[in-house]
């Protein structure tokens, strides 16, 4: 049974189409739709990753050259892509419960990766979802029920619409959890002539993030995806500009800063941009984020990266780059909360880094699966 929801809705300060396609179970038939599922144990693993240009060979008039016909793609080469990253997910360990996948064709993409090449993962709960003309977009496939799914576009002056904030709500064994995946816009262009860019999806999920924090202030977020900066961005940028991603320590340096009439603030530092800024804000704890969100009277996530060795998912010019990242609500560390953190890693997929760990493309190197790695957290579930 296929429910499909078309909405129209304001968030926040925000005009927006949201949509989404569920695809829901046979055994579905309930008045709510909702299936329940439950777990083999008590923990429950999700999966962000890049995975690099994943094209059908069917021309439809939105792909890259070089993934047309006349570019010399074949079914050959899809199915080769399939197979090369099957193998990579098929290794993995702990096993994905959910697949967040980005720079993916299409539906149909995901549906045959998932279908033909992952026959032993049961991931039937799916929603698709790109910009309009995109050539690529973010495809989620789920072991448990999405019970809503919603595409959130960002517009930033006159640039066409950014890709996609994708929010999916999944049921997972009466918990509900929402997950918002992300693919921001490059660098390609320039760091600071981009930002903008960057900035204009953050404002769009932190106003959608508050709103649903009015309505239920419990409610367990896990932000995840390619946001095409670090965390440190600011900081490593010599914070000589806004950017997409703030540390929570920043916002309050500045906002003490103003209020005792010193530093040399740049016009954009004010106290309306501190509080309503178009950022989304994190810290490097559940206490200290549920501290500074008091502070800032903004929410405020858990950066993951923060107690990890590994030194980042993207390899680009010589140096280690953590623009692939997760970011959990302080209450998925609370030990009284249905659903709490276990553990964060950025494994190296079967075949998919070199001698030095680093990923392999497979544009690069035909044994490659992708230029990022993937992210895998785990979650436990109270008993």
């Amino acid at each position: 049974m296929k429910v499909c929801t078309r909405l129209k809705h304001l968030t926040g300060r925000f005009r927006g189409v949201s949509w989404g396609c569920i695809l829901l179970g046979p055994a579905l038939a309930t008045a709510l739709g909702c299936l329940l599922i439950l777990p083999d144990d008590d923990t429950i693993t999700i999966l962000s990753w890049n995975i690099e240009n994943l094209f059908d060979a069917v021309d439809q008039g939105s792909e890259y050259h070089q993934f047309t016909s006349a570019g010399g793609w074949t079914e050959r080469d899809y199915h080769r892509r399939k197979e090369r990253i099957a193998q990579a997910l098929q290794a993995l360990r702990p096993r994905p419960d959910i697949f967040i996948f980005l720079e993916i064709e299409n539906r149909e993409v995901l549906d045959d990766l998932m279908d033909r090449h992952l026959v032993d993962v049961h991931a039937p709960y799916r929603v698709f979802a790109k910009g309009p003309g995109a050539a690529i977009g973010i495809g989620v496939a789920s072991r448990y029920p999405i019970r809503d799914a919603r595409t959130h576009l960002a517009r930033a002056g006159e640039f066409p619409p950014l890709r996609p904030v994708v929010e999916t709500r999944i049921d997972l064994a009466g918990t509900d959890l929402v997950i918002f995946s992300n693919h921001w816009k490059s660098k390609r262009g320039g760091a600071p002539a981009t930002e903008p860019l960057r900035r204009a999806s953050a404002q769009l999920l932190a106003a959608r993030v508050e709103q649903l924090y009015r309505e239920e202030p419990d409610l367990s977020l896990l932000v995840a995806g390619d946001f095409n900066e670090r965390p440190l961005e600011f900081e490593l940028s010599g914070r000589s500009y806004p950017t997409a991603l703030m540390p929570a320590r920043e916002l309050l340096a500045l906002a003490r800063e103003l209020a005792a009439g010193e530093g040399n603030h740049p016009s954009w530092v004010t106290p309306e941009w501190i509080r309503e800024g178009d950022h989304l804000i994190w810290d490097s704890s559940a206490r200290e984020a549920i501290l500074s969100s008091s502070l800032l009277d903004r929410p405020v996530f858990v950066n993951l990266w923060e107690d990890i060795d590994a030194p980042g998912s993207f390899y680009f010019i010589n140096r280690w780059e953590r623009i692939d990242s997760m970011f959990l609500s302080p209450s998925l560390f609370s030990q009284d909360s249905a659903l709490r953190f276990s553990a964060f890693s950025v494994p190296c997929p079967r075949d998919g880094c070199d001698s030095r760990g680093r990923p392999l493309s497979w544009e690069d190197d035909p044994r490659g699966v992708s230029d990022h790695l993937p992210l895998l957290l785990t979650l436990i579930r109270s008993p």
